[in-house]
Parts: structure tokens; sequence; C-alpha cells
């Protein structure tokens, strides 16, 4: 399978700060009791931090035609997807019990 270079993948790891701000913020709202009512908002900042990292990681796979790696990352994107969204958990235990 072919790989995305390691020039372009360096630049790539700056799309992870998001994500890691999302993370931090978290950590500092759960266990260090700043009250950053992160509960309500925590969803969708980190979907749409963990969106800007596959995003970018996709548009360097298709452009260095890397398809064994874009399929992976879709697969790996919907499987996040479901589990943050409780599919997974839905679809074998009943969520009325």
């Amino acid at each position: 399978m072919k790989h995305i270079d390691k020039k372009t993948e360096q630049k790539l790891y700056w799309l992870f700060i998001p994500m890691a701000l999302v993370v931090v913020t978290l950590i500092l709202d759960l266990w260090f009791g700043v009250d950053l009512n992160f509960l309500a908002w925590y969803k969708p900042a980190l979907i749409g931090s963990v969106l800007i990292v596959f995003t970018g990681y996709s548009i360097a796979a298709i452009k260095q035609k890397c398809w064994g790696y874009l399929a992976f990352l879709l697969l790996l994107l919907t499987v996040l997807l479901l589990n943050m969204s409780n599919a997974l958990i839905n679809l074998f235990f009943d969520p009325n019990q």
C-alpha cells in the first residue's frame, strides 16, 4: 500500500493542534474543575477537530494517489463517527432498558 511521503506527513501533523486543544480543555474541565461548561459543547468541537485532521489527510492521499490509505481513512472515520454517536452501542443493547 502506498503511503503519503514524509515531508507532507510532517506538515499534516499541524492539523492535530485543534484536537489537542479540545482534549486539553476537556482535561481542565473534568480533572481540575475549571468551570468551562465544556460538557455542553465538547461533542461538536471534537467532531469538528477530527474532521479537520481527516480532511487534510484525505486531500493529501488523493493528491498522491494513495487509494488504499484513503480507503482506510474513510473506514476509520466511519467507525469513529458511529462510535461517537453511540450507534454501535444501540445496535447491540436496547436503549429503553
